[in-house]
């Protein structure tokens, strides 16, 4: 009788039973015969791998993916519930705050100016203006960045206006027509600013530079708006007469640059907020 220890493992790769392969040989016979029988293993750490591999294969249920499945489910329920939590906790600290240090609501409010502290623009408006003054090519325009980080143009008077009037030149419309453009591709407010020298002025049309400056800054602006289809609740007008120069009144030269309108694209924005109440009529 001969004693043959049988492989554990299947020619697919699966473990099969642990056992022992018994070959017994018959003899008295013309050709002898071997006969094989199979024994299955009694040892026990044998049957045990045994069982729990036939276990794995009947219950693909019990693969290591399912408890770990569990257990980041467990973990997103624990952490969506310490944000519920903390969210209460925060409510239930501005309701027990005194009324006269909880925040103010904005809620009624319609429209609010708010500083934007993204980049001034989604373009580079100091350089476009740069660009489009050399592309209109146009002389006497100032064009400065503030510490606020708004946009100053300023155009001299020569270049917009004859002396004591309100038509726009034609020279300047190129460049207004470009600067309407830039403004357009930006949710910023604009301050129109008109400017006027320290000559009187008394005429039905202008009774002074105050009428003058603020008329000035109306053209500039109706024709932005008009050119560029601009929001015009974006945009503040205004005139300021000779209070404000740029130089000493102290001769012709220093005139001429007093006599200018500035469009300024600040880094405010005006955006509608929700009404909670009714407006009442």
């Amino acid at each position: 009788m001969i004693h043959r220890t049988h492989d554990t493992t299947s020619s697919t790769g699966k473990p099969q039973p642990a056992g022992t392969l018994k070959q017994t040989s018959t003899s008295g016979t013309a050709t002898p015969v071997n006969y094989y029988s199979f024994q299955r293993s009694t040892d026990p750490l044998s049957a045990a791998e045994d069982d729990f591999s036939a276990a794995a294969d009947n219950h693909p249920e019990n693969h290591w993916s399912v408890p770990w499945a569990d257990l980041m489910m467990v973990m997103f329920v624990l952490f969506a519930t310490l944000v519920t939590v903390q969210t209460m906790h925060e409510k239930e600290r501005l309701t027990e705050l005194p009324p006269e240090t909880r925040p103010e609501p904005q809620a009624e409010t319609i429209l609010s100016r708010q500083p934007s502290f993204q980049p001034l623009m989604q373009i580079n408006v100091l350089e476009r203006s740069q660009q489009a003054v050399r592309e209109a090519n146009i002389k006497n325009v100032e064009i400065v960045l503030l510490d606020d980080k708004s946009v100053k143009v300023s155009v001299q008077g020569p270049m917009f206006f004859e002396l004591g009037k309100a038509d726009l030149l034609p020279e300047v419309k190129s460049f207004l027509d470009k600067l309407a453009v830039i403004i357009r591709q930006t949710p910023y407010q604009v301050q129109v600013i008109g400017h006027t020298d320290d000559y009187p002025i008394n005429t039905d049309l202008f009774p002074s530079n105050w009428e003058l400056s603020a008329v000035r800054a109306s053209r500039v602006a109706r024709y932005l708006l008009q050119n560029g289809d601009i929001d015009p609740a974006r945009f503040t007008v205004m005139g300021r007469s000779k209070y404000q120069p740029a130089k000493p009144n102290a001769d012709d030269n220093n005139r001429a640059l007093n006599r200018r309108v500035e469009i300024i694209i600040t880094r405010e924005i005006t955006e509608p907020e929700n009404i909670n109440k009714e407006i009442k009529r």
